[in-house]
């Protein structure tokens, strides 16, 4: 999902849909054209910093954050690092200026690998080509789960990152997301307190649910839900719950877990993210 007032975070969305379009056959063909790894300091208009990272050298995978150090969670070390506004990034992607020119012009700034800079250019044709000549289904797919990774995510709020990389795995792997509906069957509310007070995501987890609304922000009655438990807990409790650090029952009885509704449903939250375990350890 485009970033508000980060244009270019729809270019990034692009990048992201034709990675995760590819098989691991391509993907692995296209990372190993390029074999190196851009971070991305982007400003906007209104002097707002957002951070990219894109990996072509080791797994093909695109992160970002409000941080340099929240976008680079994961990630190899970069190759070059590139300081660049919001504008110019999309002159570049759409062809209306050159990257050895912005650079020139001292609109683009480089560290590391400068003829990975110039490069830049050329590996942004590239991937929009890519995108091009995705099939229409897979593509709107992709960026349909990207959009809703990044509407799922809230500052300062960790448990959002671990919601958002279970909606991103579930909408990836649709025989796990069949699976796990089958063996759920419930809507869960998920109440975080954290730096801005609480903040609300469901988890819809019955059967039917399609690949881009297994988690959605906000309450399970302005998604027009109906949930079965409501779970309130700290930010960073979900967070320790989510990796194991934390055990359900545990939770619940110190007083770290508080519910309405079906508390035996909490049982079954936690068989889900015992699922996707795996993908949440990568955050």
């Amino acid at each position: 999902m485009p970033i508000e007032g980060f244009a270019s975070s729809s270019i990034i969305d692009q990048l992201t849909g034709v990675l995760t379009a590819l098989s691991p056959e391509e993907r692995k063909k296209e990372v190993n054209k390029t074999k190196a790894v851009y971070a991305f300091e982007v400003t906007n208009s209104k002097g707002n910093k957002h951070y990219f990272v894109v990996d072509l050298k080791q797994t093909g995978k695109v992160t970002d954050g409000v941080s340099e150090t929240e976008a680079a969670k994961g990630q190899p070390k970069p190759d070059i690092s590139i300081t660049i506004n919001d504008a110019t990034f999309v002159k570049i992607f759409e062809g209306k200026t050159t990257a050895a020119g912005e650079f020139m012009s001292g609109r683009v700034k480089i560290k590391g690998n400068m003829m990975l800079g110039l490069k830049l250019e050329p590996l942004l044709k590239r991937f929009k080509k890519l995108s091009e000549d995705l099939p229409a289904t897979s593509t709107a797919t992709d960026s349909a789960t990207v959009a809703n990774t990044h509407s799922i995510a809230a500052e300062g709020y960790n448990g959002s990152l671990v919601l958002a990389q279970i909606a991103k795995t579930l909408g990836a792997d649709d025989a796990k997301r069949q699976s796990i509906l089958k063996a759920t069957n419930a809507v869960f509310q998920i109440d975080l307190d954290g730096p801005q007070g609480t903040k609300s995501w469901v988890l819809n987890l019955k059967p039917g649910a399609s690949a881009t609304s297994t988690v959605l922000p906000g309450t399970a009655a302005q998604n027009k839900k109906t949930a079965g438990v409501v779970l309130i807990l700290k930010d960073a409790d979900f967070v320790d719950l989510a990796s194991g650090k934390l055990t359900g029952q545990g939770a619940f009885m110190g007083g770290k877990l508080k519910s309405k509704g079906n508390i035996m449903l909490a049982l079954k939250l936690e068989s889900v993210l015992k699922a996707v375990k795996g993908a949440v350890a990568k955050l």
